[in-house]
């Protein structure tokens, strides 16, 4: 028998921000856009690789000798490790010989029928506070065939399924996930085409007609992740929340999330420089205001998740 297998970066048990009631959030793994102030930087490759804890390391270089594609060296002042990430191939042998917990692989296949055992174990939260399984990434239609036999199985034991999604895939793949959801997490990141190009690596149309076609059988949940300096502006806002109005009755409410630094480490962990250290998290004020700019499209809009 052959069995759909997915690639998995974690599983987070007692969501409250992912969905209704307590949740269990299935975060994938590939991600085909590369937004600048993504915070979650181990999601957008789809396969596996290898995450370095700095703090962890005792620069002993165990792990030298370990690598077969010798990609690990002594940093110049002979303190830390490096790895050439052009050369690694994920392998974890690495991992397997460091003492002290520095070098960790993320991501691990699951096939359906494991993820399943693993959200069972979560069923009677589900069913004491009205929750359920979300599953998020990355971007999950990557991961289409996976993602429906999971939301398939858990609706057909009763259990509440949720996704977040970009929206950027071919209408094919989405229509065959959204006919097992019961809610629908959707990001604007920003209404103008040239300006999403530039802030995330690919086009907003096919994002928005998605949107408009989702919306006609699914309930939905816009957010936008206010980002300062590149989508806050006060027509951005206004158009986002007049999109998400002409959506209809299934739009539930637009999410105004606001920038945050916790994913930095993620950074750090793959080796790699955050563009956006400088900008800082948007004030509580300034929250306010665009959450008020917003009501003027007559929606239900609320500032987080």
């Amino acid at each position: 028998m052959d069995f759909i297998r997915g690639m998995i970066s974690k599983i987070e048990r007692f969501s409250v921000h992912d969905g209704p009631g307590i949740r269990t959030l299935v975060v994938l793994k590939g991600c085909p856009l590369k937004c600048l102030w993504c915070s979650s930087p181990y999601t957008q490759n789809p396969g596996q690789e290898l995450l370095y804890v700095k703090r962890n390391c005792q620069g002993c270089g165990i792990c030298i000798p370990s690598c077969p594609q010798k990609a690990i060296a002594m940093d110049a002042d002979n303190k830390y490790v490096k790895t050439d990430r052009s050369v690694c191939t994920g392998c974890g042998n690495c991992v397997s010989v460091c003492p002290n917990g520095a070098r960790e692989i993320s991501g691990r296949h699951y096939t359906s029928e494991e993820l399943l055992h693993e959200l069972e174990k979560d069923a009677v939260f589900f069913r004491r506070s009205g929750g359920g399984v979300t599953i998020g990434g990355g971007e999950p239609t990557m991961q289409a065939e996976f993602v429906r036999d999971i939301l398939f199985r858990c609706r057909r034991l009763h259990i509440h399924t949720a996704m977040e999604t970009s929206g950027f895939t071919s209408w094919t793949k989405f229509s065959s996930i959204l006919e097992h959801l019961d809610l629908l997490y959707m990001d604007i990141k920003h209404m103008e085409e040239k300006k999403h190009i530039e802030i995330t690596g690919v086009s907003n149309r096919l994002i928005l007609q998605n949107a408009r076609n989702a919306s006609e059988h699914n309930e939905i949940i816009l957010r936008l992740p206010v980002i300062p300096g590149l989508n806050d502006s006060e027509k951005n806002i206004l158009k986002t929340a007049s999109f998400a109005r002409s959506l209809g009755k299934n739009i539930l409410r637009l999410e105004l999330l606001p920038y945050h630094q916790f994913g930095e480490h993620g950074y750090d962990e793959l080796e790699r420089t955050y563009t956006l250290e400088k900008i800082k998290e948007p004030p509580d004020e300034h929250m306010k205001r665009l959450q008020e700019i917003a009501r003027t499209a007559d929606i239900e809009v609320a500032v987080g998740g």
